[in-house]
Formats: C-alpha cells, structure tokens, sequence
C-alpha cells in the first residue's frame, strides 16, 4: 500500500466523523502517512491537502517524503500559527486532534489562533488504521523477526553462568552492532534468579550462577518496524520445578496459538490463556497481560488483554507472552511476534529456538 492509500484511508474515516482535517503529531504515525521520521513535525491531513510543518532543520530532508506531502516551514513561528493558517485558507471549520499526543501549550496555542473553529479531540485515530499491517508492513516486520530470533539465539548461548546481567546485555547489543542488526525501541531485558520474577526487571550487577533462570527480552529493528521475543532457559541440571513451571507457560502460550485467529475478541484469547494457568495453580503468578499489537511502535492496538473488547482482523500483528512469576523464586516467560492469517496465524519469530535449560 502506498502513503498516498493510507492517506485516502484516512480521510474516508475522517469525512465518516463529519471532520474537515485531522493535526498530527505522533512521530509514528507522521512516518506512517508521510513516510519521514516525523520529529518535530506537524502534520495536517485533509480532504483539501495535506501539509508538513516543520522547522528549518528539517526542512531538506522533509521536503523529500515518500508520501508527496508540501512543506510548510514555520521559521520564527509557533507550528500551531502555521496549522492555524492553513486550516483557515483552506476554510477547515471542524478540526481533529491528536489528544492522547498534543500537549496542553500546543492545544491552548492552536486554540487562541482557530477562534470559531471548532477543535475535537481523537485518541488513535491513525493507530486504528495501522492496526491491520499492509504488505510493506509485513514484509519489514518479517526481516525484524528474523533478526530479532537471531539475537536471541545467540543470547541464550551468551548467558553463562559468571557473568553480570549487565556483561549479558552489553555482549549481545555487541553482537547486534557487529551484526548490522538494530535493536527495538525497549530497553532490552536480562534478569537471573530471583530478579526474573520481575516481568521488567532493569538490568543489574548480579552475577548469574549456574543452577538458575534467565529470562532475556529484546526485539529487533527494521526500516522502522520493531519484533519483540521473549526466551527463558535454566542454566546447568533442569530444577524440578523451573520445568515444571516452563511446560505450564509453554502450553498456555500453544493454547494462545491455537486460539488467534480473525474474528476472535481478543479478551477471549487472554482468556484461554490464563485459565490454563490458573486451572494448574498458578494464575495469581500471571501478572499482566497475554499480549499486545506491535508495529512501529513495540507496543500498539489492540491489546491482547482481560479487558480488550477489540476483535482480531487478518494481516494484524500481535505478541504473545504468558509468564508466571513468583517473588523469591524467579519467573519465566515465553514471548512470541505472530501475523494474524485468513485461518489462524504464523509465528514469525519460529527462528527462535525454545528449550527449558541448557548445560
């Protein structure tokens, strides 16, 4: 699809909603509808034009976007003065916003400057669209996955016992340097022992001995589009209960598999996820949700939790990620990227191997 596409898409949705223009200033979905980084940018979408407002700095490099959009430099000029501007040459009367994204300066700004105008606040009107991935989507998060499954693969050899945490994390954003690999947009997550009961443990300065877990999240990057993997492997002579605990996990996560597929609440999804850990007498231990949609951002629409009345739609891309933690004692978690088929869903980050520990 092209940007000019994803900018008819949105216009129809916004000629639905009885509105005249959306401002935009999420950089995500500035470089999802224009196809620029979209730093300290505004951009206005309309049935009547779209423009980019920027400053000087940007000004070259913006002028060259994919998505054909004219560049407006708001040198010496509150961006909103220029928004304000088109809006009213454009006789733009009923006018969206980003209100999860603008600040209050920004809002009250454009305020002053529309007088008679009306100003209507949106929350993710462009995240609802990027929901559903486009063949070029796609294919970008694919190459994010591969790389994503290649770093993990060498993480979970590189976690010994001996070594930091922190060796752990520096070793493998070392590997993803020599690699030519970018990492995702998170902060990438190595907890041992007892710090794996922490779903986001900050990495620290203890050493990882033999006879424990260690659980590593990370992701990788490509043009733009994140993965997001999670392993768990027991270093040394497999603790009863750590395999225990692991085929639980690994089996609630099959069952999530089993269940994505278009048309499917995604509450319901969570659901049969966390009965069969609760079924084994553990569901007090899973503390947050199965999943999430990921894309641009790593963490997007449509949330794969108790409380998501949103329903599946085939080419959506979603993470899922059982876990059980226990304080004291340590976690695991086991954490997939899938695209949603006509008739289920691919993992396309399968290149990850799973296995419950490693001598």
């Amino acid at each position: 699809m092209s940007y000019g596409a994803r900018q008819k898409k949105l216009i129809k949705f916004l000629a639905d909603e009885s509105l005249d223009s959306l401002l935009i200033k999420k950089k995500e979905n500035i470089a999802y509808l224009a196809g620029i980084r979209g730093e300290d940018a505004l951009l206005t979408v309309s049935r009547r034009g779209n423009f980019l407002i920027t400053d000087p700095r940007y000004g070259e490099e913006y002028k060259k976007n994919p998505g054909k959009c004219p560049v407006k430099i708001a040198e010496g000029k509150n961006p909103a003065e220029t928004a304000a501007e088109i809006c009213a040459a454009a006789g733009l009367r009923r006018i969206g916003f980003e209100a999860n994204v603008f600040s209050y300066g920004l809002y009250a700004a454009l305020k002053k400057r529309l007088a008679g105008r009306k100003l209507i606040p949106l929350a993710q009107a462009v995240e609802k669209l990027r929901m559903v991935k486009d063949n070029d989507e796609i294919r970008c998060i694919r190459q994010a996955c591969r790389y994503g499954a290649r770093l993990m693969n060498y993480a979970t050899e590189a976690a010994k016992p001996g070594i930091t945490e922190k060796t752990l994390k520096h070793r493998i954003e070392a590997y993803a340097l020599k690699s030519g690999i970018a990492l995702a947009g998170f902060d990438l997550i190595a907890a041992s022992g007892s710090n794996a009961s922490m779903p986001h443990a900050a990495v620290s300065d203890r050493v990882i001995r033999a006879g424990e877990m260690v659980t590593v999240d990370l992701g990788a990057a490509y043009l733009g589009y994140n993965s997001d993997l999670t392993r768990t492997v027991f270093l040394g002579r497999i603790n009863r209960k750590y395999l225990h605990i692991y085929e639980i996990v690994l089996a609630a996560q099959k069952i999530a598999f089993e269940s994505a597929k278009p048309g499917v609440c995604a509450k319901d999804i969570d659901a049969v996820s966390r009965r069969y850990i609760s079924n084994k007498g553990m569901g007090s231990f899973f503390i947050h949700s199965l999943g999430h949609g990921i894309g641009r951002e790593t963490h997007e629409i449509p949330a794969i939790s108790r409380n998501s009345e949103m329903k599946l739609k085939k080419d959506m891309v979603i993470t899922l990620e059982p876990g059980i933690y226990i304080p004291g004692w340590g976690g695991v978690r086991i954490e997939d990227t899938v695209l949603i088929t006509k008739s289920g869903c691919e993992i396309l980050t399968k290149g990850a191997m799973k296995y419950a520990g490693r001598n």
